[in-house]
């Protein structure tokens, strides 16, 4: 008999470190669980042919080419322009992009752009600039808000991830942004959120506002076109 709750007890005691162990291992996880918030968003891919966000790069009609990406399907078009941009037009039936990203706790916007060819010079640097007419249909009664990203002075070779913070509900301008009205004056906290609440175009310019660039060509790719939500 007492070999028996010896055994009993050896069992027992195994199956609590057994648990123990488990539980170990696990509440890591759990923190982390409990800390981070919540990430939710889109991407484009561009696979199947797809281009949901109806991207379009300066004055030129996109081809989706169906693998070379990063990886498979990725936007690819040239163009001959100082300043060539990746853009979202007004009235895109998709909102993916563009609308009321304060409500969306929109947190940040990435793309990845290959630069087959282009024009190498200094000071040129990959810039995300947000555009309302707050409903009027004139850009000089709205708002505009640029953030100046990665430096491609040297033009980088490969699919390049290009990732900018945005923080759509942010009550104030946030760091490294700068806003200005329509008329060229100084934005204020408020129209950040104007904007926030109404954008209506978005560009990824592969140059830095106030500089002046020479005119050339440029075959570029594009591929996951991300959006990512912060949800609190």
């Amino acid at each position: 008999m007492n070999c028996i709750l010896s055994l009993a007890r050896s069992h027992i005691s195994s199956l609590t470190a057994a648990r123990s162990l488990r539980l170990w291992q696990i509440l890591p996880l759990l923190a982390l669980l409990a800390i981070a918030p919540a990430r939710a968003g889109f991407v484009e891919t561009f696979d199947n042919g797809s281009d949901d966000g109806d991207w379009h790069l300066t004055v030129s009609p996109p081809l989706v080419e169906p693998d070379g990406g990063n990886p498979g399907a990725y936007l690819r078009a040239s163009a001959d322009a100082a300043v060539p941009t990746w853009y979202v037009p007004m009235n895109t039936p998709t909102t993916y992009f563009l609308g009321d990203l304060a409500s969306h706790k929109l947190g940040s916007l990435s793309v990845d752009i290959n630069i087959f060819s282009g024009v190498e010079v200094p000071d040129r640097a990959v810039t995300l600039d947000l555009n309302t007419t707050l409903g009027t249909g004139d850009f000089t009664k709205g708002v505009d808000a640029y953030y100046v990203g990665e430096d491609i002075s040297k033009l980088p070779v490969g699919w390049h991830r290009y990732v900018f913070p945005v923080q759509a509900d942010s009550p104030t301008i946030p760091p490294g942004w700068v806003v200005t009205k329509g008329d060229g004056t100084p934005g204020t906290d408020a129209d950040w959120q104007a904007l926030m609440r109404d954008v209506e175009t978005l560009g990824v310019e592969l140059g830095t506002p106030g500089y002046f660039y020479p005119f050339g060509i440029w075959d570029l790719g594009l591929d996951n076109c991300r959006v990512t939500r912060l949800l609190q």
